[in-house]
């Protein structure tokens, strides 16, 4: 957005949008522009804060920034519990690409390969319901921040197949 104030009073004599890569001398978008009198600036964005001042042809908000409300506990929560869930996707992947459970789904593999998959990734789940269950029980973010997964870092070996006979 290009600005064009008077010096002495502040005051707002012309605003116009901008659009961009343009690039507008003061003249063009004000006629009656006169440098000894007027200042000129560009806003990187299409509005102009309460409290500005043009510095080097460019609008600069007086504001100080505003720091975001903290993290309320159910926040945190949300947080570190999305955290984990990605984390075992990310690290049961590195074990088990998911073509694999697949591939095992549709029956290409043989049992006992089956079984250390489905063990592994119930190995997987039961670490995020565990971490999931000690989130909701926390009482603070520190008590959050504290706990610590333990994925499986190799394949679960299966319980033996049951024998027939």
């Amino acid at each position: 957005m290009y600005l064009i104030i008077d010096k002495k009073t502040k005051a707002i004599l012309h605003m116009s949008n901008s659009f961009p890569g343009e690039d507008k001398r003061p003249e063009e978008i004000f006629p009656a522009f006169n440098a000894a009198t007027m200042d000129f600036g560009r806003s990187p964005d299409q509005f102009i804060p309460v409290h500005f001042t043009i510095e080097n042809g460019v609008v600069k908000d007086l504001a100080p920034p505003t720091a975001p409300p903290p993290e309320t506990l159910a926040q945190a929560r949300d947080r570190v519990v999305r955290g984990f869930t990605d984390a075992s996707v990310a690290a049961r992947q590195l074990l088990i690409p998911d073509y694999q459970i697949m591939n095992a789904g549709l029956g290409m593999y043989d049992d006992d390969r089956v079984r250390a998959i489905r063990a592994t990734v119930d190995a997987f789940r039961d670490e995020v319901n565990r971490l999931e269950a000690a989130a909701a029980k926390a009482k603070s973010i520190q008590e959050l921040e504290a706990i610590k997964p333990a994925f499986p870092t190799a394949m679960v070996k299966p319980k033996p197949a049951p024998k027939t006979k």
